[in-house]
């Protein structure tokens, strides 16, 4: 009988330390690919002065900056359909070959982006051309950090689902890191360099990083959520219909909530830059880095926050973060356009912190669906509102300073889109963790 116990121990021993083994591969896995996305993105938003005048003739002036942060927010376009096609797929056939699929072509479109021949060279095709490479770019991305947020949740112990959302999340931040630190490092050869060809090598090398990703995803097992799911043959044929019939509140909700912040992470990442250069004066080099240190803050904090919502629930944080949105977007603005070192680097702190707090409500989104279609029901809502709200958020905010003239009519855009978003989500999201314990995603999960 001893014999038999202590084989017993051994045996749940060693399934227990597998377990552990692949839910790091998982992590580590999906945090990869989404690393590669928002390198991709930032690289693009951070090199969007530099490609306004490689991509469009010098008599565009000023509306080549609005031709290419348009083309940045085209990319957002493409998104919903990348959902829909890469969350069927997800739900049907599994998250790792879909997501597999998504980094192979983020990867390839980001590298072509490098390789393009300017404006200089072809004329009109080169802004075509790269109009192409953001539309698969964005159609990729369409089933990156949902399907990654799900696929490393599901993989995720339900003590812990909140920790491993929370390094999903700030995973994106650690591309953005690595996209600002690969165009200071290729821009400080000097300016002439990097217009002369220099700012191709940080889309290659984004391409180049994608392979690394492809092969750590296809090294990790499917998620034990959607194995019994499959084992039970109770997967969807059409997942949409089925979230749109029976779960269209809980689309409402995510969509309100990715939409407000997208527009919070994309005005910080994708626009913060250009407008500490044009409204608060100071030099490029200065703004990169000054971003680039808001961003390393939001690593920290949104791993943090995280493992918060692990112990105290899902809706404290993001309802502070809701409120505080409302009210801190006016004064950091103002903050910042006094040009005063200190001041913008106090005020991009409390909007990173507010935009933090806001995404501590992902793991709360990804556990309102059912496990047979939670990849095409975080992806769809999603990837609609980053499309309208997300990517156009740099178009909106150099639109509306160049027809009103006040550098603090983007801070109001973002005020607007917080306080109708606010009740929804005061409201909508859900509080899932109840009495110290979470609903499992599988009756296997330990």
């Amino acid at each position: 009988m001893t014999g038999a116990a202590d084989a017993r121990i051994e045996s749940l021993e060693r399934t227990s330390t597998e377990r552990a083994r692949t839910r790091r591969k998982a992590l580590i896995a999906g945090a990869t690919g989404n690393i590669v996305e928002w390198f991709d993105f930032t690289i693009y938003g951070f090199s969007a002065a530099v490609l306004a005048t490689v991509f469009f003739p010098a008599e565009f002036g000023s509306g080549a900056l609005l031709a290419t942060f348009a083309l940045y927010g085209v990319a957002f376009l493409a998104r919903p359909a990348g959902g829909v096609v890469f969350g069927r797929l997800g739900d049907r056939f599994g998250r790792r070959g879909s997501l597999s699929l998504a980094i192979t072509l983020m990867g390839c479109s980001t590298a072509a982006i490098g390789l393009l021949p300017t404006y200089a060279s072809i004329g009109a095709a080169a802004p075509l051309l790269l109009l192409v490479c953001r539309l698969v770019q964005g159609f990729s991305a369409g089933g990156e950090y949902t399907g990654a947020a799900t696929f490393v949740v599901e993989h995720a112990p339900y003590h812990r689902r909140g920790l491993y959302a929370g390094i999903i999340a700030g995973s994106s931040f650690v591309g953005s890191i690595l996209a600002t630190i690969t165009v200071l490092t290729f821009n400080s050869v000097g300016t002439e360099y990097f217009l002369d060809g220099g700012w191709r090598w940080p889309f290659i090398i984004g391409g180049v990083v994608a392979i690394a990703g492809l092969f750590m995803r296809l090294a990790v097992d499917e998620t034990p959520a959607f194995t019994e799911m499959k084992e039970k043959e109770a997967l969807l044929t059409r997942p949409l219909a089925d979230l749109l019939r029976n779960h269209w509140r809980s689309l409402v909700t995510a969509f309100v909530y990715f939409a407000s912040l997208g527009v919070a992470t994309h005005m910080l990442i994708g626009y913060m830059p250009t407008f500490l250069t044009h409204a608060a004066g100071v030099s490029s080099t200065a703004a990169l880095m000054l971003t680039s240190g808001a961003l390393v803050l939001a690593v920290p904090l949104y791993i943090a926050f995280g493992a918060t919502v692990d112990r105290i629930g899902r809706r404290p944080l993001v309802r502070i973060g809701m409120v505080a949105s409302v009210l801190v977007a006016v004064p950091s603005y103002v903050l910042i356009g006094t040009g005063n070192i200190v001041a913008i680097a106090g005020a991009l702190i409390v909007l990173v912190i507010v935009q933090s707090l806001l995404a501590s409500a992902l793991l709360a989104v990804l556990e309102m669906m059912p496990t047979n279609a939670r990849f095409t029901g975080t992806a769809l809502p999603y990837n609609l509102a980053y499309a309208l709200f997300a990517g156009t958020a740099p178009l909106v905010c150099e639109t509306l300073v160049n027809s009103t003239g006040s550098n603090l009519s983007p801070a109001f855009y973002a005020t607007a889109v917080a306080s109708l978003a606010l009740p929804v989500l005061w409201r909508g999201i859900p509080e899932s963790r109840i009495a110290g314990t979470d609903r499992p995603l599988h009756s296997r999960e330990t």
